[in-house]
């Protein structure tokens, strides 16, 4: 291997994995990015797979050297370059947030680099001041980067336990308004035990722009100007919006646009059949979740009528257990 300092191919390419878990791990994280764990593993692997294959590949061809000095130019050299680091980068940053917006991609890669400069000069400065320490590890240095792997392992199992736990609790609503319809992720929330005054209907809260292509742009606007919100909405929307009050932390006089859908579904992300459900949608102005792990909170009234529906199909009862409280009021408390 010209140029190249021996190694064994199978020790890089777990090193550079565990590198590229941990670096996009915490670039997810800082990002405020959702992502599925398999993608970052396959990312990571994809990862490690580009940084070995200079070794693996046979000699190439490479660009001249700068000057006789300089020895041999190193086989497949081009792929240490800062365009391939580049594109290599966006690659494994694209594959963990798409479909995302491209906001949330550009917040990866930079995050990504980040921590790819702090690391690496982290090891530059090391190696410069105790060179010896990469010669021959001593068993203090060895034992310590264990315990920094196996803790940075204990952390990525933690926020998976926590993801996985939200997980278990989402499910997609699908919201149907004049022939069209929108699925969102919701989070089955105990909190939410809004009803409309009349009617007693449950109101699933659902953020508002993920619904913009079901709703037209003034009553959109109108879900984000309070009571006197309702004095712009369109003729055809008076009699189906109604504004809903409600408290939340730190605020004890909300009041939340509700609106009736042509028909709401409920299922378990991802799976099984969906079950036909009554309740209205409230607008929320803002995100409901900083990751964007879902963008509706549902009501467990709600939950426990769709598993009542779905146990009738299937002819066994269902217990429902929907946990409200305080169904005399309808300024109950959302999270």
């Amino acid at each position: 291997m010209s140029g190249l300092p021996a190694v064994r191919p199978d020790v890089f390419f777990l090193v550079n994995f565990g590198l590229d878990l941990a670096l996009l791990w915490f670039a997810a994280r800082a990002a405020r990015v959702r992502y599925r764990a398999w993608r970052l593993w396959v990312a990571a692997l994809l990862g490690a797979a580009l940084a070995v294959l200079p070794v693996l590949l046979p000699d190439v061809p490479a660009a001249a050297p700068a000057s006789p000095s300089a020895g041999p130019a190193p086989k497949a050299g081009w792929l240490f370059s800062g365009a391939a680091l580049l594109a290599g980068s966006a690659a494994l940053a694209w594959l963990l947030v798409w479909p995302g917006p491209w906001a949330q991609f550009a917040a990866v890669l930079g995050f990504f680099w980040t921590g790819l400069i702090l690391s690496g000069g982290l090891l530059f400065l090391l190696a410069e001041r105790y060179p010896a320490l990469f010669a021959a590890p001593p068993a203090a240095l060895v034992a310590g980067g264990a315990g920094v792997a196996l803790a940075g392992a204990q952390l990525l199992w933690q926020a998976y336990r926590e993801r996985a736990e939200v997980d278990d609790g989402l499910y997609e609503l699908e919201v149907r308004v004049d022939g069209r319809r929108e699925v969102v992720e919701g989070l089955v929330d105990s909190g939410n035990l809004l009803r409309t005054p009349v009617g007693r209907m449950p109101v699933a809260v659902v953020e508002g722009g993920r619904l913009r292509s079901l709703l037209p742009p003034a009553v959109l606007e109108a879900a984000s100007s309070g009571p006197m919100g309702l004095d712009g909405l369109p003729a055809e929307w008076q009699s189906r919006c109604q504004l809903v009050p409600f408290a939340a932390v730190g605020r004890s006089d909300g009041w939340l646009l509700v609106i009736r859908p042509d028909g709401l579904s409920v299922r378990p992300r991802g799976r099984g059949d969906w079950v036909q459900v009554e309740g209205r949608v409230g607008l929320a102005a803002g995100p409901l979740d900083p990751e964007g792990r879902y963008a509706a909170l549902l009501p467990t009234a709600m939950i426990a009528a769709a598993r009542r529906a779905h146990g009738r199909a299937r002819g066994r009862p269902v217990e429902a257990q929907s946990g409200e409280r305080g169904e005399g009021r309808p300024d109950v408390h959302v999270r």
